[in-house]
């Protein structure tokens, strides 16, 4: 029994030694090359935030890295997972060849786990929604936080959090594509005069437009459309 438990710790031992080590110096790659990627990525963003000629290209630009940050996180992990399991002795060709004929089955039951994928794919490829927008999705509307593979994440004014599968989108209104229109009342008491009014107003504007502090976030001169109806007091 002796004899046995001493061959037993021998072999542990011999495994640690040898396979143990690796699958440590495996795993601390894999943690390794995790940090430094999420490090360059947040690098990444801030240079081209910085040097994004308009505003419309460093939502593209945070989006798109968003996307491939998740996606490189996911096959830097697969890949280790299988260098592990090949170091602990597992074979792998029967697990590739189980899970090809899963797949078929899983396929079956993971429909709309592709169609929020592919969905996904294209509302990126085209530009529809970036990180930052102010959008309507299904009736939610919000400002987009995150996009991932398969959802979009939305905050609105309440602060509350949706997350929206891509399958389920079937109609996105963007408000802030490109450029975005506020349009507000001004009430103005009888006493005065409108055409003094609109005049001020219009000074204001291009004052605005000339303050560096709201300078980039106004892309055209104010316009003012009139008098438009006339309520109890003004």
């Amino acid at each position: 029994m002796a004899t046995l438990m001493q061959r037993i710790a021998e072999r542990g031992l011999d495994w640690l030694l040898t396979s143990g080590l690796r699958v440590v110096l495996i795993v601390g790659a894999i943690l390794v090359a995790l940090w430094f990627f999420r490090a360059a990525i947040r690098r990444v963003q801030g240079i081209l935030a910085g040097v994004a000629p308009t505003l419309e290209q460093a939502k593209r630009a945070a989006t798109l890295t968003h996307i491939l940050r998740d996606v490189v996180v996911v096959a830097v992990v697969a890949i280790g997972s299988m260098l592990v399991l090949a170091e602990i002795g597992i074979d792998l060709k029967p697990i590739l060849a189980a899970a090809g004929i899963g797949g078929l089955a899983i396929g079956f039951g993971a429909q709309s786990v592709v169609k929020d994928v592919i969905s996904g794919f294209f509302l990126l490829l085209e530009n529809q929604v970036r990180v930052g927008d102010v959008v309507t999705v299904g009736g939610t509307g919000g400002l987009v936080e995150a996009i991932t593979l398969r959802t979009i994440v939305l905050r609105d004014l309440a602060g509350n959090v949706h997350i929206i599968p891509h399958g389920g989108v079937d109609r996105v209104t963007n408000m802030t594509k490109d450029y975005s229109r506020y349009v507000f009342d001004v009430r103005v008491a009888y006493r005065e005069d409108p055409d003094e009014v609109m005049g001020v107003l219009r000074e204001i504007g291009e004052e605005m437009r000339q303050d560096p502090a709201f300078a980039p976030d106004i892309l055209e001169p104010l316009e003012i459309l009139g008098v438009d109806r006339f309520a109890d007091s003004a």
